[in-house]
């Protein structure tokens, strides 16, 4: 008959089982994790389930993962966010080529840092249209201005001081990304992709004109 500690893990187990029973979205930490379950019901003695647990552990480690970037994957396919997805797609990928937890635990920092890096590139040009297009709208406003001829000067000094910060601007963020992507320039542009377009408030005419005008004076 087994002991109370033998019940106590097999409840345990049995739990941790069923947290990931009836859900596609978990079906690999099912499976593995039903077979460490499984373990302690096929021996009534600790020491022998111990010598006979082998990699289930690991392989739990490794089924949660690739249940989790599976799921991400799915998900930032289905919201547009190519960039993101193409970081969880990284790590299943490299997923099977790994044998130990260390050298995959290692892994995902690795990639989860590189595409954060990516990310970061990506949104420095799709937002920075956005973010500077209370800028450009002074911009117009002063351009378009008609003040007397004595004021002429200084709305002219204002349009320039405010085309050098965005020019500015533009050097210091492709400063910044440059010492992580070599050779990075900043792609106004990609403000028309889904993942940034769907969040601004804007006609796609309005995008279209700032995006000009912007491109323009960034030279970008």
């Amino acid at each position: 008959m087994a002991d109370q500690r033998l019940e106590e893990y097999r409840a345990y187990y049995d739990a941790r089982t069923e947290r990931y029973a009836n859900n596609p979205l978990t079906k690999h930490s099912y499976e593995a994790e039903k077979k460490l379950r499984d373990l302690f019901y096929r021996y009534d003695n600790l020491d022998e389930i111990g010598q006979n647990m082998g990699r289930l552990n690991t392989d739990c480690a490794f089924a949660v993962t690739r249940d989790q970037y599976e799921m991400e994957s799915e998900y930032y396919e289905s919201v547009q966010e190519p960039i993101r997805k193409k970081g969880a797609d990284q790590i299943l990928a490299e997923l099977d080529r790994q044998t130990e937890l260390l050298d995959m635990m290692n892994m995902v920092n690795d990639q989860t840092n590189k595409n954060g890096v990516e990310v970061s590139a990506d949104e420095a040009s799709g937002k920075a249209l956005m973010e500077n297009w209370k800028q450009l709208d002074e911009i117009e406003v002063y351009t378009n201005a008609v003040v007397p001829a004595r004021y002429k000067a200084n709305m002219q000094k204002v349009i320039d001081e405010a085309k050098k910060s965005l020019i500015e601007s533009r050097d210091s963020v492709e400063k910044t990304i440059g010492d992580w992507v070599e050779g990075w320039r900043m792609k106004p542009e990609l403000t028309r992709e889904y993942r940034f377009r769907h969040v601004m408030p804007y006609s796609d005419e309005e995008i279209e004109e700032h995006l000009k005008k912007f491109k323009n004076i960034i030279n970008r």
